[in-house]
């Protein structure tokens, strides 16, 4: 990833804001690079309707940046890999606030809403703008096997890192910088604990959040104090996907336990109330007799 390259996204949240709650900066409508992506309308013009109208013309306009920007790059893997994601990421975060999408695999929505979608047939077919898009969608094609929820768990992690580019593109201070980098270290440890489990789709993905990382650290080791450096990013597999998971049933067993012993209890109350009824009643009865008799003789 780069600066420029993350200030594409920054810009994005000032027309759609990660909480929607939040007034937007600036007017999605006074974009026309961004709105010329939005549905065709009756009038010959576009026009988005619907907030996921404008989540899919802002995901179709990064993706326009992502190929213009990449092309300058020689096609390096890892640099398209990691803002590719960062767009799919983002796209994931925005999708996962509604109930309709955050099951939906990546690779199912790309298929049913972005593969036929005429302006983004427009967009890949335009040489000049994306003639590698196919390339890059066959080469993140097995990181996109996962849902939109999961998907939106590494957005903070990618927003991160990108946020120190963009530390690095306005010349902030190197503690300012060390700083976000521990931020980022810390986010990318909580998700690493939980996900980095030997191939799955999440190991990949963290893989390539480590990769860009590292990238970052060689490249702007000279933007921080001499005597200081980057914190280092764990390599370990996850520690905490059992526990998490076996919090649930060792919560449940002894509840189950709890609940069953209670069952008993209670039965064997009732059997020794009933028990004691029973032995009250003939001694009554007993004692109903021999009044009888005394009243007889």
């Amino acid at each position: 990833m780069n600066d420029t390259l993350c200030g594409k996204i920054e810009l994005i949240r000032k027309y759609l804001p990660d909480n929607s709650d939040k007034p937007t900066i600036l007017d999605f409508d006074h974009n026309s690079n961004i709105k010329k992506y939005c549905p065709d309308n009756y009038s010959g013009g576009t026009e988005c309707n619907t907030d996921f109208d404008k989540i899919m013309a802002g995901f179709l306009w990064l993706l326009e940046q992502n190929c213009s920007i990449t092309k300058k790059e020689n096609d390096n893997k890892d640099y398209i890999n990691a803002f590719f994601l960062y767009i799919i990421s983002w796209l994931s975060h925005k999708l996962n606030k509604n109930s309709e999408y955050y099951s939906t695999q990546i690779n199912d929505f790309y298929t049913k809403y972005v593969n036929g979608n005429k302006k983004y047939t427009s967009l890949i077919n335009d040489a000049n703008k994306c003639k590698n898009n196919k390339e890059i969608m066959n080469k993140a094609n097995d990181l996109l096997n996962i849902t939109i929820e999961e998907m939106s768990i590494f957005y903070d992690a990618f927003k991160l890192l990108c946020k120190m580019y963009d530390n690095v593109g306005r010349g902030v201070d190197g503690n300012t910088l060390l700083n976000n980098a521990t931020i980022f270290v810390n986010k990318y440890t909580e998700i690493n604990d939980y996900y980095n489990i030997e191939n799955t789709t999440h190991s990949k993905i963290l893989s390539v959040l480590l990769t860009d990382y590292n990238n970052f650290k060689v490249q702007y080791a000279n933007r921080i104090d001499n005597s200081k450096q980057f914190p280092d990013l764990p390599t370990e597999r996850a520690t905490k996907s059992f526990l998490r998971h076996s919090s649930i049933k060792i919560s449940v067993i002894p509840m189950t336990f709890i609940f069953f012993g209670l069952l008993i209890y209670l039965g064997i109350v009732y059997k020794r109330s009933s028990f004691d009824f029973r032995k009250r009643l003939q001694r009554l009865n007993l004692r109903i007799k021999k009044i009888k008799k005394k009243i007889n003789h």
